[in-house]
């Protein structure tokens, strides 16, 4: 896969989704965590996804910790301010830096956080140098998620955590042509041209051949679902009168992805998981 080409699509879908980000999810790009049998806000299920990643990677106020395709800064803000933990963020999207760097003045917390335009896959940092590495739904980004996983390993001290809160997909004969076609409409025009490396129950035997052990996944997709489902109804109107009959999933894939993916999710086809490990 030519990597230049993989980067200006990746920059191009970001550029074109600020505003939809931070009307929806207030610059976040991540799901939220709804407990079952509570009803809670959006706003309040996001930040229970943040507190999850810290719960998942055991976080202390001693920890240097980095976000891997950081986004606008959302969740690393939000862990340096309440558990007092050094953060690496980086992305290799320009603008995601200047807005994570400006969040985290406003939060005050630039004295704990460092935001650096930075491929996850070949970074400029020592080895064993990191306490934790996490990604909250940015892997899928990854053209090769062997030398991504390769590249965390390398980072992380002997005894370091990861946390992935990652989507799986079932395996293609188990999607129809058209959920298929869709489904790749809606990865090129994201840029989630690794999506496919991420199967269900399989993704855990990727992160053991990295090196990795004490290896566990949590489907989550239950806690998730009503996130999609908020996403979903935003996007419905614009999806069934001009997306879908003019075929433009490939251009639109925030909204194609809010409404098929919804409609995969439950049938079982995609789920949401964190995996967590060690070195």
């Amino acid at each position: 896969m030519d990597e230049k080409e993989h980067f200006e699509r990746l920059n191009q879908y970001y550029e074109k989704s600020k505003i939809g980000y931070d009307f929806a999810l207030w610059g976040s790009k991540h799901f939220g965590f709804y407990p079952k049998g509570k009803k809670i806000s959006e706003k309040e299920a996001q930040i229970l996804m943040q507190e999850l990643v810290a719960k998942k990677l055991e976080l202390t106020s001693k920890d240097l910790v980095l976000d891997a395709g950081c986004g606008q800064g959302v969740v690393s803000t939000f862990l340096a301010k309440n558990y007092r933990c050094k953060i690496e963020g980086i992305t290799v999207v320009p603008f995601e830096v200047q807005k994570a760097k400006l969040l985290a003045e406003q939060l005050g917390v630039s004295d704990t956080v460092n935001y650096s335009l930075m491929d996850y896959s070949k970074t400029e940092f020592k080895n064993n140098h990191f306490d934790c590495v996490y990604t909250t739904e940015t892997l899928s980004h990854s053209i090769d998620i062997r030398k991504t996983l390769k590249e965390f390993f390398r980072m992380l001290k002997k005894g370091g955590r990861v946390a992935f809160f990652e989507y799986t997909l079932a395996e293609d004969k188990d999607f129809s042509k058209s959920e298929m076609k869709i489904l790749d409409k809606v990865a090129r025009g994201s840029a989630m041209d690794g999506l496919k490396d991420f199967r269900h129950d399989k993704f855990q035997d990727v992160l053991s051949e990295s090196g990795f052990i004490n290896i566990k996944v949590e489907n989550i997709s239950e806690n998730a679902g009503p996130s999609l489902a908020r996403l979903r109804k935003f996007a419905m109107i614009p999806y069934y009168l001009i997306v879908k009959p003019f075929g433009l999933q490939e251009k639109s894939p925030n909204v194609s992805a809010a409404v098929e993916l919804y409609n995969m999710a439950e049938k079982g086809l995609i789920r949401y998981n964190i995996f967590t490990a060690t070195k």
